[in-house]
C-alpha cells in the first residue's frame, strides 16, 4: 500500500455565510477563530450527512470531530447516530454542550482521545476532513516533527481503512493525507466551489467482491 502523505492546505475561508457565523455563535467565543479553516461549512456538512447515512440507524463516525459541527448538523439533518473522536478535551467538551443546546444529545456521543487508538468497527460510516493536516493549538514540535508525525498519521489511517468491514462508507472533504486502498470504490466526487474542495465517497467492497475481483 503506497502512503503518499502529502499536506494540503486547508485555504482559510474569507466571508463566511450567515449560517456558519450563526452557528459559531452557539460556541465559546474562544474557540470560534478555529471555524474558518478546521470546521466544516454548515451547507458541505448537511450534504455530507446525506451522503454518510443515507439509511435511518447510520452509525457515523467523526475523525477528528473538533468542537462537534459535523456531528450536531448530521445529528439535525438525518436519522442517525453520530460519534465524533478528538484528541482535545476542551473541544470534546464544547461539541457536548453544543448538542445539549441543541437538544440532539441522545443521537451524538463524543470522545476524548487519539482516535487511531479506538475500534472504527462498530460504524457504518467515517468522515475524515484531513485530520491531521494542521495543530488546533501551538506545542512544542518543530516543522521536521509535525511532518513525521503526519505521515505516520496517515499510514495508520490507510491500515485502518483497509480493514474496516465489507459496505462502510467513507467520505472525505478535502482528503486525508494519503490514498485510500486498493479494495474501495468512488461512488461519489463533488468539487465544492464556494471552498475549491473535493468532497469524495468511497465504499469498502464486500469480501465477497474482491475475492471475485483477484480471481
Amino acid at each position: 500500500m503506497t502512503t503518499n502523505a502529502k499536506r494540503k492546505p486547508r485555504p482559510q475561508r474569507v466571508g463566511m455565510s450567515s449560517t456558519d457565523l450563526a452557528f459559531d455563535e452557539l460556541l465559546p467565543q474562544e474557540l470560534r477563530h478555529l471555524s474558518p479553516t478546521h470546521w466544516t461549512p454548515v451547507e458541505v456538512a448537511i450534504r455530507a450527512a446525506s451522503l454518510l447515512a443515507p439509511n435511518p440507524g447510520t452509525r457515523v463516525l467523526d475523525v477528528g470531530s473538533g468542537a462537534g459541527k459535523l456531528c450536531a448538523v448530521g445529528a439535525l439533518s438525518v436519522h442517525a447516530m453520530w460519534c465524533g473522536i478528538e484528541q482535545h478535551e476542551e473541544l470534546v467538551t464544547a461539541a457536548r454542550r453544543l448538542t445539549r443546546k441543541l437538544g440532539i444529545a441522545h443521537h451524538t456521543m463524543f470522545l476524548h482521545g487519539d482516535a487511531l487508538a479506538f475500534d472504527w468497527s462498530d460504524f457504518d460510516a467515517v468522515y475524515l476532513y484531513n485530520p491531521f493536516e494542521l495543530q488546533l493549538f501551538p506545542d512544542t514540535l518543530t516543522a521536521e516533527e509535525h511532518a513525521l508525525a503526519y505521515k505516520v498519521q496517515v499510514a495508520r489511517i490507510q491500515e485502518r481503512l483497509a480493514n474496516l468491514r465489507g459496505g462502510t462508507r467513507v467520505l472525505t472533504f478535502h482528503g486525508f493525507g494519503g490514498v485510500m486502498p486498493a479494495t474501495y470504490e468512488l461512488i461519489f466526487h463533488e468539487r465544492v466551489p464556494v471552498f475549491g474542495l473535493d468532497l469524495v465517497l468511497w465504499i469498502q467492497r464486500s469480501r465477497a467482491h474482491r475475492m471475485w475481483r483477484r480471481s
